[in-house]
């Protein structure tokens, strides 16, 4: 017997499997699966999707350890893994063992690729969950497009447009809930490495990252809010200091219902969007920021049934066109059979009106064909005496 939530998991496979067997892919129907319940269900589907999220072109990935070189950070890279994937690897230290230089691998190529990207502690376990539900060559291609686009102003010499996006929080807190007065500082691990520093679970965090993957890249500052305000009442019940609340969230993240809380969070992107949230706050994020720069120009998607939004247009277009032709011959055919029958209804009942009829449209019908007859014979004339006057 499987149970209610098993069969609701089976369902939203087969939405997510209709969404993959669109031609070509409908990325926004897998972003909507991102936000609805159970996210993409399990890890061969992410193995799958992530990579379709962020455009990742699966059969021109490079070879990432040939770009491998000292950097300013591999010692502290080195350190970092050592320690690393305890909590997602739970009772399996040879998956662990195996992963870690893996891990390794992916964190220092993106590092040397762009000399550019300051290392922050915390980036690896970014790189822990898409290499846990991926593989390497995938996992490297991920971690080196949100390097440059999603996770770029945590990447820069200073922490100083962090600061930003967390004094972010507070404002919209204020938004949502008044009486909530919580300093954002306790979040910031939530937003340097997505929740997976703070969660245990490797499926929770998994469920995360689908809808990250999926949305504006500041929906991490939203979906902080969003964990915040639903643990309303036992904030309130605590002692008003900021040791006491940061205690609660950084050693005891309660089990949260991410589902839940990714809907609020979709809600509350669209009611105050990024821009609007910046206007508001007075806090403004640079210019140039990647995070500012949403929707990016790989958005326009390629997959392999795919050549982007273009293809899609035409796609619709072209469905369009058969729709119509479809339509077209089934008038034709019916109207055929309708005629053929009322001829055959006259012919029986109303012999003399048939005969009227048929009189009427016999010689219409001989000149319409004859004249056919005559235009294909002059048409075929004129193309043999072309073909004579070429050879000759």
């Amino acid at each position: 017997m499987f149970t209610d939530r098993e069969r609701l998991e089976a369902q939203k496979i087969r939405v997510i499997k209709d969404c993959l067997n669109e031609t070509p892919i409908d990325i926004d129907g897998l972003k909507r699966c991102a936000i609805e319940d159970f996210g993409f269900v399990n890890k061969v589907l992410r193995k799958r999707i992530w990579p379709l999220l962020l455009n990742i072109d699966t059969n021109n990935i490079i070879n990432h350890s040939d770009k491998i070189t000292n950097h300013k950070d591999t010692d502290q890279v080195t350190k970092d893994v050592e320690r690393s994937m305890w909590r997602f690897t739970k009772g399996n230290s040879q998956l662990r063992n195996r992963k870690k230089p893996e891990l390794t691998r992916i964190v220092n190529a993106v590092l040397s690729i762009h000399p550019q990207l300051y290392y922050f502690q915390g980036y690896h376990e970014i790189a822990s969950v898409l290499l846990l539900i991926t593989d390497e060559s995938l996992a490297f291609a991920m971690l080196e497009r949100l390097s440059i686009y999603h996770f770029n102003d945590c990447m820069l010499p200073n922490f100083a447009e962090v600061l930003k996006v967390l004094n972010l929080i507070f404002p919209l807190i204020s938004m949502v809930d008044q009486q909530s007065q919580v300093q954002p500082m306790f979040a910031i691990s939530w937003i340097l490495t997505w929740f997976s520093h703070n969660l245990d679970e490797l499926d929770s965090a998994a469920r995360v990252y689908d809808y990250l993957l999926s949305a504006h890249p500041m929906a991490s500052i939203y979906l902080s809010v969003g964990v915040i305000t639903s643990q309303r009442e036992t904030l309130l019940s605590l002692d008003c200091s900021f040791d006491s609340i940061h205690a609660f969230f950084t050693r005891n993240l309660p089990e949260l219902d991410f589902d839940k809380i990714i809907k609020q969070t979709v809600s509350l992107l669209e009611k105050i969007p990024p821009s609007k949230l910046q206007s508001s706050s007075k806090v403004y994020l640079l210019p140039e920021s990647q995070l500012n720069k949403y929707p990016y120009d790989w958005m326009i998607f390629n997959n392999s049934s795919s050549s982007g939004k273009l293809s899609k247009t035409n796609y619709k277009g072209s469905k369009k066109k058969n729709q119509q032709i479809y339509k077209f011959i089934f008038f034709v055919l019916f109207g055929s059979i309708s005629l053929f029958g009322t001829f055959v209804f006259l012919s029986i009942k109303s012999p003399n009106t048939f005969k009227h009829i048929n009189s009427f449209l016999s010689p219409l019908l001989f000149n319409l064909f004859n004249n056919r007859f005559n235009l294909n014979s002059n048409i075929t004339n004129t193309v043999d005496d072309a073909v004579s006057n070429f050879n000759q």
